[in-house]
């Protein structure tokens, strides 16, 4: 039987095996579905995964851009239907695995043996890899497909985790990060290092992607790229100028405890004031060789579509390779990071206690420092108010109360709180699984705007001692251990 379809094209009657069911998925989706640009793109989808007889790479690669220009002029209320259409293709078919299985166990002769271990390989390949292999393969590709599963990712925040369709699109995300990990692997990667001369594209997207400290505009960006300081990025050579992760550092003769030491242009809360260190900025790099610290104080994934695909951690590490080679004196490297997620952590537990589903965060210590600033009302309610305010900020009586009592609990959540056995935040579960120490815990390290609201301004030094990196990293993964220096212990009288 012919079944006679979009644009003259003619599909045989589908048997039940893997290779004909994509085939016959899209060609009825293409029939069924809605007018316009959706039902264009539903049909160049089917004659991507079609499976009769192999269209030339010519015709392949129009299919490919007609799929790719379809997807980015959909009107954003059907982009959600076109990945659910899609979702269903991620899955394999249990019954032809069992079958494929069985046919395999119940064959005794070596001979066939390679074709049925092909044919079970086959069966056990999502359907739709056939078309994101085909688009990867294409000018371009690559990074459509990471725009792609970021606009999974979107789609997903927007539905209720419990549904369906969260997890239809969670299958068709793990599906694309399956394929982006091979693709995206760091022997392909190629490490650069910005400069002022770079490409002004290039320069561009570094400052706008910039997440941690953002830049307000050419002159941060040129201090950024000035004397003593070096950018590093990772791109990929289907997309060379492409930034997929950026890092930033500082050159030093110390382990820096605070944002004013390393960023010129840095602005403080209203109210707050730290003069700036003169002897961290110069005009040239004439005693560049006197430096023996890099502080690592900015590290950015810029694609949301590469999530959970771990590229960081292998940059630092060339990072530090390729300072080392520039500067043999250098001997000590250590981040300056941020803290997200210790003032959400703190109001939490502080309201947990109120409504007496746990004890106390305070020590009796603590609470003595806080009847002092008020002795009106519960210790804990005096906390909260003031962390949420943020009023404390410039009050040097206040900041000398609070400063034992927010640096422990700061040690307690980086060093102490966990979940499934790896530390709660994930900026420190970042750099302790990459083999670095909890260093040392810095007081109104950053009281910018953005510090106050994150962490209180405090901030944290993980440090990289070279020797036991690999070591610490493995102890961290098999024994859930965190490495730590005697500063941190000491703030939690350990």
């Amino acid at each position: 039987m012919i079944v006679r379809g979009v644009r003259g094209l003619s599909l045989q009657r589908i048997v039940h095996t893997n290779k004909c069911w994509i085939a016959n998925f899209y060609f009825a989706s293409s029939l069924h579905g809605p007018n316009g640009e959706l039902n264009k793109l539903k049909n160049t989808s089917r004659l991507l995964g079609s499976n009769e007889q192999e269209p030339s790479s010519t015709t392949t690669e129009r299919y490919c851009y007609e799929f790719c220009q379809g997807y980015s002029k959909l009107p954003s209320g059907e982009v959600r239907d076109f990945l659910l259409h899609l979702a269903p293709s991620c899955r394999i078919d249990k019954q032809l695995v069992l079958e494929a299985a069985s046919t395999i166990l119940k064959q005794n002769s070596d001979a066939k043996f390679d074709k049925l271990q092909k044919s079970l390989q086959s069966v056990l390949t999502p359907p739709i890899n056939k078309i994101f292999s085909k688009i990867g393969q294409t000018r371009g590709g690559i990074k459509f497909l990471i725009d792609l599963r970021k606009d999974v990712l979107t789609q997903m925040k927007t539905l209720d985790p419990t549904s369906q369709e969260h997890k239809d699109l969670q299958e068709l995300s793990q599906c694309l990060k399956n394929l982006l990990s091979v693709w995206i692997s760091v022997g392909f990667m190629n490490i650069r290092r910005v400069t002022w001369d770079s490409a002004s594209s290039l320069l561009e997207k570094i400052s706008v992607y910039e997440a941690v400290h953002p830049l307000r505009g050419w002159t941060d960006l040129k201090n950024r790229l000035g004397p003593y300081r070096r950018v590093f990025v990772y791109t990929h050579p289907s997309m060379s100028e492409e930034p997929l992760v950026v890092l930033h550092v500082a050159l030093t003769k110390e382990i820096s405890g605070c944002m004013s030491s390393v960023l010129k242009e840095f602005r403080s809360v209203k109210g707050f004031n730290r003069e700036i260190e003169p002897s961290s900025f110069h005009q040239s790099e004439q005693n560049i060789d006197e430096v023996d610290t890099a502080i690592f104080y900015s590290i950015t994934s810029t694609q949301l579509g590469l999530q959970g695909i771990e590229l960081g951690n292998h940059l630092i590490k060339q990072a530090v390779s390729e300072l080392r080679r520039e500067l043999p004196g250098l001997s000590r490297f250590s981040t300056l990071s941020p803290i997200p997620g210790f003032k959400s952590w703190l109001l939490l537990e502080l309201m947990r206690y109120r409504r007496g589903d746990t004890t106390t965060p305070l020590t009796i210590q603590d609470k003595e420092i806080l009847e002092n600033i008020d002795a009106t009302k519960p210790a804990e309610d005096t906390l909260s108010e003031l962390v949420k305010s943020g009023s404390w900020v410039g009050d040097k009586k206040l900041e000398n109360g609070l400063n034992k009592v927010l640096l422990k609990l700061c040690a307690r959540y980086l060093y102490l709180e966990k979940r499934r056995n790896k530390a709660l935040n994930p900026v420190a579960n970042f750099h302790i699984r990459n083999g670095a120490t909890l260093y040392r815990i810095n007081w109104l390290a950053d009281p910018s705007p953005r510090g106050i609201s994150q962490s209180c301004g405090i901030m944290v030094n993980y440090r990289y001692y070279l020797p036991e990196v690999e070591d610490n990293a493995n102890k961290y993964l098999t024994e859930h251990t965190i490495p730590v220096d005697k500063q941190v212990l000491q703030l939690l009288d350990m």
